[in-house]
């Protein structure tokens, strides 16, 4: 961290895109706060930042292990080969098979993966599925309807969660 308040922004491989002017920085985008872009860079190849919460190097320190959040339409997307995470809410989940699992109602990050919260409304529960390669087919595009699995959904029978017993 800088004295200046700047710091390192973990995670990416890139440089922050210079037209962002405001981010959210905290654990989810409705529990963050509003912050100016000041200025972006790179260093020790890893992209760093100033922002309007962080004008010293301890008022950065308060901000370690905080998400950073940029709105979608700040950010630019390859749509044969990139995606956002928002973009697979509503998604209908099918099976290697084609039957349907469910619909993915939230994302959860993690640090090993990042976990899709499909809701079957016919047995009012949800499951959690790792995005990783051994249950998603992760040769989807940006823009569609559909999610589909590698696996059977006999997978996943024992692990659901059933939303009347959390009442």
């Amino acid at each position: 961290m800088g004295l200046q308040g700047s710091f390192y922004v973990s995670g990416r491989d890139e440089r922050l895109p210079a037209h962002i002017k405001k981010i959210l920085i905290g654990a989810s985008p409705d529990k963050a706060r509003t912050a100016e872009v000041i200025s972006t860079g790179w260093q020790n190849n890893r992209p760093f930042l100033k922002c309007s919460l962080a004008g010293d190097r301890t008022s950065a320190e308060l901000l370690t292990g905080q998400a950073v959040w940029a709105s979608a339409d700040d950010i630019s997307v390859n749509d044969e080969s990139e995606y956002l995470l928002s973009d697979l809410r509503g998604r209908v989940v099918l099976d290697c098979d084609g039957v349907t699992l469910g619909v993915i109602e939230d994302i959860v990050a993690l640090p090993a993966s990042n976990n899709l919260v499909v809701f079957d409304a016919v047995r009012n529960a949800d499951v959690d599925i790792p995005m990783i390669s051994d249950y998603v087919d992760m040769s989807f595009q940006r823009g569609g309807k559909e999610l589909r699995l590698v696996v059977a959904r006999d997978v996943f029978d024992e692990i659901w969660n059933s939303r009347d017993k959390r009442k």
